[in-house]
Formats: C-alpha cells, structure tokens, sequence
C-alpha cells in the first residue's frame, strides 16, 4: 500500500512539474522581450490563431526581429511536432524525422535555440544573450521554482531550461488537440459529406503512402520539384547574411546529411490543418492550398495549349520525387480533396 501510494504521489509530482513548466513555456513563447532587440516573440511566426505559423501570409518567409531581414523559408506550423521523431534513417522510408524542414532540429528543446540565435529571425547574439532576459523577466521566479534557486546562474544550464519550458508548452493539447472533424468522423461521431467522402478515397489512392492517418505524415523527405521563389524575400538579405544572392539554392536534407542523394529534399509535412497554413511549399510558392494541388496534379503533364503556361522548373533538378506530378485528377476531383483536406482542421 505504501509504495503504491508513493508511485502515485511521484506520478502527481511529475505532472504537476510538467503543467507548471508548460504554463512558463508559455509565458516564454509570447514574450516579444526574447528578441534582440525586443520586439519578437516565438508567437510572432507561431500564431495560435492560424494554427501556429506565421499570420502574415501575404509574404513567403517570416520577417525577423530587425527590419529588411527576412528567414529562408515559410515557417511550419507548431502543431503536432511534439510527434517528430530525431532524425534517422527508417529501414522503409529513409531519412526521416527532425525539426525544421530539412530535419536539423533533434528534439523540442533542441529546436527552440535555433531561431532565438539566427540573425535573420530573433538576432540574440549569443545565450547569454537570452538568458539575462530570462533572468529579468517578471516570470523569472518559476523557473527558480521549477529548477532550484540557481536555475538561472550558469549561462549553459538556463539556456536549456528556455528550451525545456519551450518544449513542454509545444507538447501541451493546445498544439496537438486531434479535434478535427475528420477525428470525430473516425470516432463516428460525424459523416463526411459527399465530396468530403470522394476526397476521402481520392486521398487514400494517391496520398497515404507520405500522409498516413493519424499524423497524416510519415517524416519521410521527398523533393516535389518546387519551383524557385522568385518572390522569397531572403533574397533581399545582405551579402552579410547571403552571400549568394539571387543565385541561392536551398538544398535542404541533402546539406544537413552531406548525401547528393538527399539533395533538394525537404521534411513531409503534417496535413493536419493544413487549409489553415498557407503558403505552402518550402519556400511558400504556393499562395494557397488548390494551387498547390494542382501543381502535385499536373507538374509533369500541363497541357500543350500556348494559353497554359507550364510549371517553371525545380529550384533543384536532381532527386524529384515521380510519385506525384501526374495524378490525372479533374478539377472535380481536385475540388473533392480539397474539402477532405478541409476536414482535417481542429476545431479553433
């Protein structure tokens, strides 16, 4: 009886920590002060109102901290990544897994300090940086709380503990709520209506193999043949923080693993609420989710008609994935996926 009753009072501890750090994650994510200089918070290309990404969507990437700089690529939506595995090499699928769209993020934690210390987004120079915010900021106290008196003494330690609180507020329910009408479709509280249904098997045809039920991803890398962004403003950056200018190619997995193989290929993407997170693509080409559909449709078979202009040609020629580019759908069925993916976004 005893050391039943120590299990369950050690397991109340450990959810009580856990509540309390993700109510300081919390405090962290929507504080505009962890910029340098102050004026950007996590929630600023994180919008729980859109799903958690950037709310300015009339732009491709995310605009940093300091004006004129702008990021590489769109910025993804925060939900579900508490499900992302580290990156590894899956006997099925291959590289798989990591944060980010080319996968150099391992974990939550991990994560959290790359746009914090990236000149073109939050511009902190260094940790130390970061943590004499932290160690001003009115919460300062909980982490104290949370982790002892010398929570935020050493420069090293309290930096992982940003990363911690961060981590643990993304794995609450609010970024990962499975409250969907599809997931009350599978739990049959709902039906799906005609269209949504036909979008359904079009989508369980030409889709599950990359974006399998629940997750609807399998962290697979695929290189769909994207386009360069002509538009992308990071080619507006300084030769300070891009050198290469309009010729830059963003070569994705294939520079973060160092394989040819992998060149040009960029993570699989949740499709969970995805008719929330325009723009799409990795580079945002895509204004909007029938765009993109049409161009996974028809990228390889455009018609002959001088009056349809075919796509432009992959920002990275090698690696492009043939699954998709041919679908043969009609604009029927296109109009058919679209609201099965509709039905894929939680209820907000």
């Amino acid at each position: 009886m005893k050391l039943t009753w120590l299990i369950s009072f050690s397991s109340l501890v450990a959810c009580s920590a856990d509540h309390r750090a993700a109510e300081l994650g919390s405090k962290v994510f929507f504080d505009p002060a962890l910029s340098h200089p102050a004026g950007q918070a996590c929630a600023d290309c994180h919008a729980p109102n859109v799903a958690f990404r950037d709310p300015e969507s009339d732009r491709s990437t995310s605009a940093g901290v300091l004006h004129g700089r702008f990021g590489v690529r769109n910025a993804p939506t925060l939900m579900y990544a508490r499900y992302v595995p580290e990156l590894h090499l899956d006997p099925y699928v291959g590289w798989a897994g990591g944060l980010f769209w080319d996968g150099r993020g391992g974990t939550l934690e991990h994560q959290a300090a790359f746009p914090m210390l990236n000149p073109v987004e939050m511009n902190n120079p260094d940790r130390a940086t970061v943590v004499e915010v932290e160690r001003h900021a009115r919460y300062a106290g909980v982490y104290r709380a949370l982790y002892g008196n010398a929570a935020l003494d050493d420069v090293d330690t309290a930096f992982a503990h940003v990363g911690e609180v961060l981590a643990a507020f993304e794995r609450t329910k609010a970024l990962s709520p499975f409250s969907s009408k599809y997931d009350r479709f599978v739990a049959g509280e709902v039906k799906l209506t005609g269209s949504e249904q036909r979008g359904l098997t079009i989508f369980d045809a030409h889709c599950t193999s990359c974006h399998p039920p629940p997750l609807f991803t399998n962290f697979s890398y695929a290189n769909l043949g994207i386009p360069r962004y002509a538009n992308n403003a990071f080619y507006r950056n300084g030769q300070d923080l891009n050198p290469a200018g309009d010729a830059y190619v963003d070569h994705g997995l294939g520079a973060i693993v160092h394989d040819p193989a992998q060149d040009g290929k960029f993570r699989v993407p949740t499709l969970r609420n995805i008719a929330r997170t325009e723009p799409y693509g990795h580079n945002g080409y895509f204004a909007n989710l029938p765009y993109m559909l049409d161009f996974l449709n028809t990228r390889d078979s455009r018609s002959p008609d001088p009056a349809v202009k075919p796509w432009a040609p992959p920002e990275v020629a090698a690696n492009v994935d043939q699954r998709v580019g041919h679908l043969g759908l009609s604009a029927k069925d296109l109009d058919d996926l679209d609201n099965f993916l509709e039905t894929l976004t939680d209820k907000h």
